[in-house]
C-alpha cells in the first residue's frame, strides 16, 4: 500500500480516526492525505439568487460565507496534520455529498485504502440522514480501513 486517504468531519471522533489512519500510514511507509466534504454549501447561506440584475449584499455575504465555510475546513484539516506530528501533509477540502466527493477522489487519487469512522446513530437518524459509512462500505471499490466510533 503506497496510497492512504483519511476521510474526516470535524466531530470529536476525528481525532481517534486520524490517529489510527496515520498510524496505519506510517507502518506502511505510505503516503498520506487528509479530506474533508463540505456537503451542500447552499445549505448554509441564504436562498438569494441574483435577479434582474440586482447582485446586492446578500449575494455577496453568501458568497464570503461560503468561502469561509472552506477556510475553516481548510484549518481543520491543516490542525489535524499538526496534531499527527506532520505539518506539511496533503490535505484536500471537497465540495458536494459527502460519500460520492470521498468515493469520487480516491479513485482519482489512485487510493490504496480509505480510512474513515462509522458514528452510533440512532436508526431514526440513519433512516432520515442516511448513513455515510454505509454508502462507502457499498460503493467502494477501494480497500477500507473502517474505524468503528460510540457516542457515549
Amino acid at each position: 500500500m503506497k496510497k492512504i486517504c483519511i476521510a474526516l468531519d470535524t466531530s470529536p471522533s476525528a481525532e481517534k480516526i486520524a490517529t489510527l489512519g496515520y498510524e496505519f500510514a506510517q507502518a506502511l511507509n505510505a503516503e498520506v492525505i487528509l479530506v474533508h466534504v463540505v456537503y451542500d454549501v447552499s445549505m448554509y447561506v441564504s436562498d438569494y439568487d441574483p435577479i434582474m440584475q440586482y447582485d446586492g449584499f446578500l449575494i455577496k455575504n453568501n458568497m464570503d460565507l461560503i468561502e469561509d465555510i472552506h477556510k475553516e475546513a481548510e484549518k481543520f484539516l491543516i490542525a489535524t496534520a499538526k496534531f499527527l506530528g506532520e505539518p506539511d501533509l496533503e490535505t484536500k477540502v471537497l465540495d458536494g455529498n459527502t460519500h460520492d466527493e470521498i468515493l469520487d477522489f480516491a479513485k482519482t487519487w489512485e487510493a490504496d485504502l480509505l480510512v474513515f469512522g462509522t458514528h452510533s446513530h440512532s436508526r431514526w437518524e440513519n433512516l432520515l440522514l442516511g448513513n455515510i459509512a454505509t454508502k462507502l462500505v457499498k460503493h467502494s471499490t477501494v480497500p477500507l480501513l473502517v474505524v468503528p466510533i460510540r457516542n457515549s
